[in-house]
């Protein structure tokens, strides 16, 4: 039998069979672009959604710049009110304390010048008044007068019924001389019970005669003073610039000469100044009245 020969391969490199190409799976490159665009849709929409992150930290950023913006506005706004608060109160406070100076000066003012008791022009206003009506009066050829006033039998009054009585007979009297005068005229208490009217501009010496007879007729009425019924008189004294006195001090002398010659003439009476009563003023400066001049 023939033997049976193995066959072997012929030595050297055995070539490699050749590779068979794969055949592409169906529907692989429809997959790979559905893959392609799902990934750009959803880059597209980390995209948006960044945009939409972006804006919504854009409008927060600036509802809190807004709010801090209003809210500086209405912290100074508030400032502002307090501080205007402050200062329309600042403003009243020294106002107030202004108005108040000056009332206080004014009621001083009016104090050093005016009567407590009466609140009638004392003794200081009214020399003052005197002296400017000469100066006017003998600028423009004009006359003015001086009269003194006094009450009778005022001290027994006084005594008798006590000071609170007497200050209010001496406001009575105040009250009545004032209704007897022009606006223009002066109706000033010296002290005491004696009271001064100073005319200004007036013609003749007849005028003033009116007035003072005007005046007796006013306290003829009873003053009603304490439950009691008080009857007083005035005396009164004129004198009349140019004729009877050239300045304040002459003026105011002369009239009272006149007036303490009422006095002695009965009380309850006017006189007009004349020369010859100086004498007299002079005797009742030495404390030696006549032995039948009435007491004052």
């Amino acid at each position: 039998m023939n033997a049976v020969r193995s066959r072997r391969p012929p030595t050297g490199r055995i070539a490699p069979a050749p590779e068979q190409a794969t055949p592409p799976t169906p529907g692989a490159g429809a997959l790979s672009e559905r893959e392609a665009l799902v990934t750009a849709a959803e880059a597209a929409l980390q995209q948006r959604e960044r945009a939409l992150e972006q804006r919504e930290l854009a409008v927060q950023t600036r509802e809190e710049l807004a709010n801090e913006q209003a809210l500086r506005r209405i912290h100074t706004e508030t400032q502002l009110r307090e501080a205007n608060e402050h200062l329309v109160l600042a403003s009243l406070r020294a106002q107030t304390k202004t108005e108040a100076a000056e009332t206080a000066t004014a009621q001083m003012s009016f104090l050093a010048e005016h009567d407590f008791l009466t609140g009638l022009p004392n003794r200081s206003l009214l020399l003052d008044r005197l002296a400017q009506s000469i100066t006017l009066a003998r600028r423009h050829g004009t006359k003015i007068a001086l009269m003194y006033l006094d009450l009778d039998h005022f001290k027994e009054i006084n005594d008798s019924l006590g000071h609170p009585a007497g200050d209010q007979l001496l406001q009575s009297t105040a009250q009545r001389l004032q209704t007897c005068v022009r606006n223009s005229d002066t109706v000033s208490r010296l002290g005491g019970d004696e009271f001064v009217l100073l005319l200004s501009d007036i013609d003749t010496a007849q005028d003033t005669i009116l007035t003072a007879e005007k005046l007796i007729a006013s306290m003829a009425a009873p003053h009603a003073i304490a439950g009691h019924q008080l009857h007083v008189t005035l005396s009164i004294g004129i004198s009349l610039f140019p004729d009877d006195g050239q300045d304040v001090d002459s003026m105011l002398k002369n009239a009272d000469t006149a007036m303490y010659h009422a006095k002695r003439s009965g009380r309850n009476r006017y006189q007009l100044f004349a020369p010859t009563m100086n004498f007299r003023q002079a005797e009742r400066r030495s404390g030696t009245p006549s032995e039948h001049a009435p007491p004052l």
